[in-house]
This record gives C-alpha cells, structure tokens and sequence, in this order.
C-alpha cells in the first residue's frame, strides 16, 4: 500500500480488499499456441480453406474449454475475492479451505474482521488450490447452542483476496497445450455437419448414433488435461 509524504499509511477500512478487485493482466497465445503451430499439427498447411481467422477463434475457444476443465486461469492473471469462512468446529489452530483457483505468487490476504490485527496475509505453496487457512477470529463460539438456525462460523464473514493465474504464457505446461491442439483438430475435421460425431465401426447402420458431441472428451484433450488437476484422480 502506497504511504504519504509524512511516511504514515492512509486509512484502509477493515472491509476493503488489500488488492484491487479484477485486476488482471491477459496472455498473448500468438506464440505459445501460434497458427503456424495449430496448422502443422491439423496438416492444413496448405489449406485455404481454413482461415487464420477461424483457427483463432478455435483457439480461443479451447482455452476457455481448458479453464473449464482444469479450474486453471490460463487467459492470463487476475485478482480473485472470494469468502473464506470456516465451518462451526474444528481442530484448533487452522482449517483447509478450496480456493477457487490456484495462487499464482504464494500469498493470500484475510480481510474483513473489524480488528486490524486480523487483517494479515499467511504464506502457501504456489499453484496451492487447497490451503490451511489460519483462524483470526470467532474461534470461541458465542452462538445459542439450542438455536437450530444459529449461523455461526469460523473467521466468520472474512474474505480472502489473492492473485490467481501462471507468471506468464511460457510457464503453462505442455500438456495443456497439447490438449488445446488436440481439441482445434477435432473442430477443423468435425465442422458439425455430420450426423454421426464419432465412429468406431466403419460399417454404417441406420439404428441409432454412436458417439458425443462434447470435443473435450471425444478428441482426447480431455484426458490429456485431467492429469493437471490432482484431486480429479
């Protein structure tokens, strides 16, 4: 946080997030995923057919299919805030609590407790999704014990704020980018014409539709992305 001329820090009320809420910085793909790349891997070199326009926005779209899948943020880094309250009871000390995304620089800032001594930042392993999140307040349960609608919660209407994505394109893995290939080739071979979305038969039969239309699973990039997320096994 930026401090005055006279050294001392401007007011921050207890219910302001330490870092800008949506502050984001985006990715450019052009060289991590570039079109000469996707045209070598869907062979369409030499195609006119297949516009540099259309592959982009191919592209685009299996990033986002990617985050989706993953819960990675892979357009780029942002500012998440989100509610970081515990449950009713716990084993002292601290409780595991599921970010939405994993942390990008290894920091994450509590906030929302009226007493400023509360308000602070604990330290967790980059690209941590699951985190030990150290309990600031409400650890003596003051709720009426025979009221059975008593809402009460560890760091109780306390919010965590934290960056969120990779440092930069490079550093998202290989993997990720080989399934965002393989998810393109199955849009440039499957425009969406055909009836049947996957065959594993060659001869043809009139009884029903073999297959799915979802790219993610039917292409492979599905299974190539899943080994990224660990608690998917």
């Amino acid at each position: 946080m930026l401090t005055s001329a006279t050294g001392e820090r401007p007011y921050r009320p207890s219910d302001e997030p330490p870092l800008e809420p949506g502050q984001s910085t985006d990715f450019d793909w052009s060289g991590r995923l570039s079109l000469d790349t996707i045209r070598q891997h869907t062979k369409t070199d030499d195609v006119p057919g297949v516009t540099d326009e259309q592959l982009r926005l191919y592209r685009a779209a299996a990033i986002e299919a990617a985050e989706r899948y993953t819960g990675m943020l892979l357009s780029g880094q942002r500012t998440v805030i989100e509610p970081i309250q515990g449950p009713a009871s716990v084993r002292p000390g601290n409780y595991r609590y599921r970010l939405q995304y994993p942390v990008a620089d290894g920091f994450v800032h509590l906030y929302g407790s009226p007493d400023p001594n509360d308000n602070r930042a604990f330290r967790v392993p980059q690209g941590s999704r699951s985190v030990q999140v150290p309990i600031r307040k409400d650890y003596l349960n003051l709720s009426n014990c025979c009221d059975p609608c008593a809402t009460w919660h560890l760091n109780g209407g306390m919010m965590a704020a934290y960056r969120a994505g990779y440092a930069c394109v490079d550093d998202v893995p290989a993997g990720i980018v080989l399934g965002c290939l393989q998810f393109i080739a199955w849009l440039v071979e499957h425009p969406g014409d055909e009836l049947m979305t996957q065959r594993n038969r060659i001869e043809a039969r009139s009884v029903g539709v073999d297959g799915s239309n979802n790219v993610a699973w039917v292409s492979g990039a599905l299974e190539t992305w899943r080994i990224y997320d660990p608690e998917a096994f």
